[in-house]
C-alpha cells in the first residue's frame, strides 16, 4: 500500500542584519538613540576600548553587545524605548531594506509560506520591524526588563552562532512538521542553519564567502 504523500515544507526563515536590510541594524539604532540623547556620547571613548578588545579577541560578541546595551540603553523605561523603536524600525522599513529582498518575502507569503526572522539583534525594535515586514514568528536577541525600565543584561543570551541555532531547533520542536523549506541570510555563522534547509541561501557574498558558500554546497543570490 502506498503511502501518502507528504505535503512539501513551508517555513521559510530569514536572517535580519545584512540580509534583508542594507546594513547593521544595531549600531543605526545605537546611534538612533545617541542622536536623540547627546550626553550619551560621553559614553564613546570608553565604548570604544572594548570595541578594540572585541577586535582582538579578548572579549566575545556578546561581552561587546551587553556593554553598548549598559551604555547606551539600559536605564530608560518602557514607553521611551518603544517610542525610539518605533520611530527607528519604520526608518528602517522606509529606506534601510534591500528592494529584492522584500519582493523575495512577497513572494513567499502569496504561496502561503510560514516566514520567520531570526536576529541576533534586540526584540525592542526588531519586533516592531518584523510586523511591519509581515512576519508572523521572530527569534531574537531577547532583553531584559525590571518594573518597565530596561536592564543591561540579555534573557537566554546573544541569539548569535550557536545559540541563534539552538533557538531555532527549540521553536522546530513545537511543530508538527519541522521542515525548512529555505533559509536566507549573508552570513558565516548562519551555515549550520542554511545547511539544515532544503534551500540554503547566502545573500550578496564577497568574493572569499562565495567560495565557502560553494564548498558547503549552498546557493548564493545578490539583492539590490
Amino acid at each position: 500500500m502506498k503511502q501518502p504523500r507528504q505535503s512539501d515544507p513551508t517555513i521559510v526563515i530569514f536572517d535580519l542584519d545584512g540580509t534583508i536590510t542594507r546594513y547593521d541594524t544595531y549600531v543605526r539604532f545605537l546611534l538612533y538613540v545617541i542622536y536623540r540623547n547627546p550626553l550619551k556620547l560621553l559614553q564613546l571613548p570608553l565604548l570604544s576600548v572594548d570595541v578594540l578588545r572585541h577586535k582582538f579577541g579578548t572579549q566575545s560578541n556578546t561581552w561587546l553587545k551587553k556593554r553598548f546595551l549598559s551604555a547606551i540603553l539600559a536605564g530608560k523605561d518602557r514607553n521611551t524605548i518603544n517610542s525610539l523603536a518605533i520611530s527607528f524600525s519604520q526608518r528602517v522599513f522606509m529606506k534601510g531594506i534591500h528592494r529584492d529582498a522584500m519582493e523575495c518575502l512577497r513572494q513567499h507569503q502569496k504561496k502561503g509560506n510560514d516566514l520567520v526572522l531570526i536576529s541576533a539583534s534586540l526584540d525592542i525594535y526588531v519586533k516592531p520591524l518584523a510586523e511591519m515586514l509581515g512576519f508572523k514568528h521572530i527569534i531574537c536577541t531577547r532583553t531584559c526588563w525590571q518594573n518597565d525600565v530596561l536592564g543591561s543584561s540579555l534573557d537566554g543570551g546573544n541569539c548569535y552562532g550557536d545559540v541563534k541555532i539552538e533557538r531555532v531547533k527549540q521553536w522546530l520542536e513545537d511543530r508538527a512538521d519541522n521542515r525548512i523549506l529555505a533559509a536566507y541570510s549573508d552570513h558565516e555563522s548562519d551555515f549550520p542553519l542554511l545547511k539544515i534547509a532544503n534551500h540554503g541561501i547566502v545573500v550578496n557574498p564577497g568574493q572569499d564567502l562565495r567560495q565557502k558558500v560553494e564548498n558547503n554546497n549552498l546557493e548564493f543570490i545578490h539583492w539590490k
